[in-house]
């Protein structure tokens, strides 16, 4: 039985965004994974951003779906969606 790949969590963010912090924050109490894009600092990250039409961040990717802005619940029923196990 082939094993489900599990998707990646990327945030894209800016060094002065609460937001953002809060996001990377809470995904580390959970133990989840990820990769932070500082659209600022990295041109790749910021076509990236613009690709996904975003307005502000933190955008948070999961696999192919998009949460734009923070909301733990959210982010949490996102992750639980994508088979990604939230602890805590």
């Amino acid at each position: 039985m082939a094993k489900r790949k599990t998707p990646n969590v990327v945030v894209y963010t800016t060094r002065h965004c609460t937001h953002c912090k809060q996001a990377i924050r809470q995904l580390r109490s959970w133990k989840v994974g990820f990769r932070e894009m500082d659209i600022e600092t990295n041109h790749r990250a910021y076509a990236e951003f613009r690709r996904l039409r975003a307005r502000g961040v933190p955008v948070i990717t999961v696999g192919e779906r998009h949460l734009f802005g923070f909301d733990a619940k959210r982010l949490r029923q996102l992750l639980e969606e994508a088979g990604i196990s939230v602890s805590g």
